[in-house]
C-alpha cells in the first residue's frame, strides 16, 4: 500500500519527492513537510521540517564538531541523556550504509499523558557528528517518509 495517498492531505494533492540542499546537507523529503523557523532551535541546527500526516511530525538536523568521537560513542552518549531524562529506549543498533557506520534507535517519553515517540539516527564523517531526529505522537505514520528522507529506501 502506497501511504503517498495521504488521506489527511485535505487539499488531496498528489504528494511528490522534494530535494533539501543547502552548503552542509541534501536530502529528499516527500512535498507534504515544510521547512519551519524553530524558535527553540540549537546552534548546530541545519534544518527543521513539519508535516501534518499522521498525527503531525518534526523532523530536525544538526551537525556538530565529533570532537575524535566515534558514531557509538554518540549513540551511548544520546541514549544516556535521554534515558537520564526518563526517555525508554528501543531498537538500538549500530548499521552499515554504505560506507557510513550509523545508530538508528527510538525513544519514548510521557509527559501528562500524552506520550511522544522519537527515532534518532546518527554518524560521524570527515570530522563531524550529523544528527537526525524525528518526533511525533503516531512515528509509524511517518516511517516511509523518514525512509525517503534518511535515503533508506534506496
Amino acid at each position: 500500500m502506497d501511504n503517498r495517498d495521504n488521506k489527511d492531505n485535505s487539499d488531496n494533492e498528489e504528494i511528490t519527492i522534494e530535494r533539501y540542499e543547502n552548503d552542509k546537507i541534501a536530502f529528499n523529503y516527500p512535498s507534504n513537510w515544510y521547512e519551519f523557523e524553530n524558535k527553540a532551535k540549537n546552534p548546530t541546527e541545519v534544518v527543521a521540517m513539519k508535516t501534518d500526516k499522521g498525527k503531525g511530525g518534526t523532523f530536525s538536523f544538526s551537525v556538530a564538531n565529533a570532537g575524535g568521537k566515534s558514531t557509538e560513542y554518540w549513540r551511548d552518549f544520546m541514549e544516556k541523556f535521554l534515558k537520564d531524562n526518563g526517555a525508554i529506549i528501543s531498537d538500538s543498533e549500530i548499521k552499515v550504509m554504505g560506507d557510513v557506520v550509523i545508530f538508528d534507535f527510538r525513544s519514548e517519553i510521557s509527559k501528562s499523558d500524552v506520550s511522544s515517540n522519537q527515532r534518532h539516527i546518527g554518524f560521524v564523517r570527515d570530522g563531524a557528528f550529523f544528527y537526525s531526529f524525528f518526533t511525533s505522537l503516531d512515528l509509524d505514520a511517518l516511517e516511509e517518509d523518514i525512509d525517503i528522507m534518511l535515503g533508506f529506501d534506496k
